[in-house]
């Protein structure tokens, strides 16, 4: 199994993979999906906070992103999903139906990999140890029903595009088309968390990743990812993920 940290561009491939599956994952933005044979009628979804997918070996598929992106991507031969345990039928399945809900242990497997990892192939060893927890994971995730619910996918686009703004629970409930007590209903039964940690994990994952791969100041770097000041980061990061922006900055370069 391969394993991958990896960011798109708007530039719309089209292609096909030979001898392998492949899974992606979100970690943050957004990745356009058309997936069939059939130009006519191709399945069409987005990878996005929530909703992952699976790629079945030689199927061709198109894709694109706008913005900032980044994805853990899993390149698996066809026997890595048929181990015991594993759902037989998820390859016949994802055919039909490839994009699948991710669930909360998936959800924190991705975001810990994203955390401790440049862009680019996660090394051998990390690899090693976090592939069975992936599949054991992904195989929970595949056979959930559905991926998410549209109108929490509208609130998550917004989130995404906008979490270094101010963002009111009414103007997400508004995006989703429903109202503020049904929408936190919904919110919290398709993603596992309140939109508030949604946001804050949004938030962190960009301030994660402008730590890693820029020389912006730290202040500077709070205030694009939505933070009042650096006080704030470092405080969300100490809470939330146990290091500060100086640590993960130095990990990030060592």
């Amino acid at each position: 199994m391969r394993l991958w940290l990896r960011s798109y561009d708007a530039r719309a491939t089209r292609h096909a993979h030979a001898g392998f599956h492949q899974v992606v994952l979100p970690v943050a933005g957004a990745l356009r999906m058309e997936i069939g044979r059939s130009a006519d009628a191709p399945c069409a979804g987005t990878v996005r906070e929530g909703t992952g997918v699976l790629v079945p070996c030689g199927e061709p598929h198109r894709f694109s992103a706008d913005g900032a992106n980044r994805f853990v991507v899993m390149d698996l031969p066809d026997t890595a999903l048929h181990p015991a345990g594993f759902p037989h039928d998820a390859v016949r399945r994802a055919v039909a139906a490839p994009f699948f809900a991710v669930g909360t242990g998936l959800r924190h497997l991705i975001h810990y990999l994203a955390s401790e990892t440049k862009d680019g192939p996660v090394d051998p060893g990390t690899a090693h140890h976090a592939s069975g927890l992936l599949l054991d994971a992904l195989s929970r995730s595949l056979t959930r029903p559905a991926a998410m619910p549209e109108p929490v996918a509208r609130a998550l686009d917004l989130l995404h595009r906008h979490y270094a703004e101010p963002i009111a629970v009414a103007d997400l409930a508004r995006a989703a088309g429903l109202s503020v007590s049904r929408f936190h209903e919904v919110f919290r039964d398709a993603t596992g968390r309140s939109p508030a940690a949604a946001l804050a994990e949004i938030r962190l994952d960009r301030a994660v990743e402008l730590l890693r791969g820029t020389d912006l100041p730290i202040a500077e770097v709070a205030l694009a990812a939505g933070y009042s000041d650096q006080t704030a980061l470092t405080r969300a990061l100490r809470r939330r993920r146990g290091v500060t922006p100086a640590g993960l900055r130095r990990s990030g370069r060592s």
